[in-house]
């Protein structure tokens, strides 16, 4: 007769995965923004080519680690990853398309009203309730504004772009989430990174950026290769999050970003200080610890 588990046998397992969830929680806007940094750090590259670089290195990597682990790549189903890649390509997109419309402060505070979106779609599907959350996640976004003091006259196409990015970004978290249920982690990243790298490879060649390619050896690529890696890292440690933490509560983790930004800016490119973004980054700790306490 085959033994069952005992209690005291899941149990190291489950506290494992739970620290390493919160652990990536961090890591997760860590990387994200360090990943922000090695792209400020790619001058003389264009948009579409750092974006390529993102995923390809991504790519090429992951597919050597899988390699070496022996991966059975015959087991992934990669028609239910295409709405993932596209929904994640189309944030990016939208981020970018906002960004050369409006002053780039005001793009980025519109496309991280993603928190808006996960936690109004978690009330109306009724994976969460309406409650004092809402009040929380409006007061990280008015420390968000203060951090990156965006303008209010703007063109009304580049906010709606910024809007669209921040809602694309909300319904690629919660298809990741439903993708880790029925498909290994492994399988979640490859396909991502293998999808995102034909699609940007095409526009590439359709916007005919590789002339700047062909001086790629005669340009440092140690940033591209960064946004390459950090871009993978970011992948892995949010998949990890979200294994523990609800969808909602790791938009609003992500908000973090912008604050390590912001002192990336000041310590390392010497950026100015600004009194409203110091006021901005405690309202915005002070209401993250509020959700998370919230949401125990």
């Amino acid at each position: 007769m085959a033994s069952s588990s005992h209690p005291s046998d899941v149990q190291p397992s489950n506290q494992a995965g739970g620290v390493l969830g919160r652990i990536s929680l961090f890591l997760c806007p860590l990387s994200l923004a360090l990943m922000g940094l090695a792209v400020k750090l790619s001058a003389g590259f264009t948009t579409e080519l750092i974006l390529l670089a993102r995923f390809a290195f991504s790519a090429l990597i992951y597919l050597l680690i899988l390699q070496w682990r022996g991966f059975d790549f015959r087991s992934i189903r990669p028609a239910r990853h295409i709405l993932r890649s596209v929904l994640g390509l189309a944030s990016v997109s939208c981020l970018f398309g906002s960004i050369s419309l409006i002053p780039l402060s005001t793009a980025l505070c519109l496309s991280y009203m993603v928190p808006v979106f996960t936690y109004g779609i978690s009330v109306y599907t009724g994976a969460a309730r309406l409650d004092h959350r809402a009040l929380l996640i409006l007061g990280a976004l008015v420390g968000v504004a203060l951090i990156v003091q965006p303008e209010a006259s703007v063109d009304p196409l580049g906010a709606a772009l910024g809007i669209c990015s921040a809602l694309c970004g909300a319904l690629a978290l919660f298809e990741i989430k439903r993708l880790s249920q029925c498909e290994s982690p492994d399988a979640v990243l490859i396909m991502y990174f293998l999808y995102s790298t034909g699609i940007l490879a095409c526009a590439v060649l359709f916007l005919d950026s590789w002339p700047l390619a062909a001086e790629f050896a005669l340009i440092n690529t140690s940033g591209l290769i960064a946004v390459g890696i950090l871009g993978l890292l970011y992948q892995l440690f949010l998949l990890t999050a979200l294994r523990q933490a609800t969808v909602a509560t790791m938009s609003m983790a992500l908000l973090v970003a912008v604050a390590l930004g912001y002192g990336i800016d000041t310590l390392l490119l010497g950026a100015a200080l600004s009194p409203l973004a110091v006021w901005g980054t405690a309202l915005l700790a002070l209401s993250l610890m509020g959700y998370h306490r919230a949401s125990r």
